[in-house]
């Protein structure tokens, strides 16, 4: 068996930060142009809300906090030696993705350093999207996304999901390093039910596996080439779900192989089918795309 290889940084979940979670309403600011998105318990999407604007409001947040002694080979954590630490959970070797918190549930992308599935032992580099029980930091499924075979130009090796979803009920959207956008079932396979396209025999009866409702390749319907990998944070507006594409350079960081193709798309968000797309800036791309909406 692969050894695992789990990155320094960890998920952490802070009791009094998820205390505040549960019964604060996050607010944005509100101008003639935004829309100040429902009061809501979760930090369901990159910022808290599409506002963007990374503030939880209330007064209960630790001043500190101490992990507490932590075998990274095994994974045991010592809870006694800690401070204002609910749970801990390993990831992968690599993690630039973003938690988001959505009713009893935690998801966070990363890379296969953890190798929690059989199929995918440790060594192999995959891109991860991890979901983990809120209250308790049990693993709960894992969504994998192989790279891509024309290597670091699209899909750069170990970097795992950078993209951070967005979450509304039931449903999750990201997007893989590979250029897809992917719609997900919260549930997973724990609620008995393959809820969107077949996803085959051996995954559907592992209850640690993703439950795939819809993929949107965007490589392949759109002609988008993403430099280096797709890391866009999705949001939405009402039906909508809104994408920047990570359309850029190739090999040479110079030259753009797809001019042509869109850098912002709009997807119904219940289907994944195209709405309308975007090409600006065009030809004028530097060097590549890596924002969020």
């Amino acid at each position: 068996m692969a050894e695992r290889n789990f990155s320094p940084w960890l998920l952490i979940a802070i009791a009094t930060v998820l205390g505040m979670l549960a019964s604060t309403v996050f607010a944005g600011c509100s101008s003639a142009s935004a829309v100040e998105p429902a009061p809501t318990s979760d930090w369901s999407q990159l910022g808290g809300s599409s506002l963007r604007n990374n503030h939880p409001p209330g007064g209960s947040l630790p001043e500190s906090w101490q992990r507490g002694e932590l075998d990274r080979r095994t994974g045991s954590w010592d809870r006694d030696s800690s401070e204002n630490v609910r749970w801990v959970a390993n990831l992968g070797s690599q993690t630039y993705g973003n938690p988001v918190i959505s009713g009893d549930k935690v998801f966070i992308g990363t890379n296969n350093g953890g190798g929690r599935l059989k199929r995918f032992p440790a060594d192999t580099d995959l891109g991860c999207l991890l979901c983990f029980d809120r209250a308790r930091g049990d693993f709960l499924w894992q969504h994998s996304s192989e790279k891509l075979a024309s290597g670091r130009a699209q899909d750069w090796p170990l970097q795992g999901i950078c993209s951070t979803p967005l979450v509304e009920g039931n449903r999750l959207w990201f997007v893989t390093s590979r250029g897809e956008v992917r719609c997900l079932d919260t549930e997973g396979f724990l609620d008995g039910r393959d809820d969107g396209q077949p996803d085959g025999e051996e995954i559907a009866n592992n209850p640690q596996e993703a439950d795939v409702i819809w993929v949107y390749d965007m490589m392949a319907e759109l002609g988008v080439s993403q430099r280096n990998m797709s890391a866009s944070s999705v949001t939405a507006f009402g039906e909508l779900l809104f994408v920047n594409t990570g359309n850029g350079t190739g090999e040479s960081g110079t030259q753009l192989p797809s001019p042509e193709a869109p850098s912002f798309l709009c997807l119904d968000k219940r289907s994944g089918d195209f709405v309308w797309a975007d090409n600006s800036p065009g030809v004028n791309v530097l060097h590549g795309q890596w924002s969020s909406p």
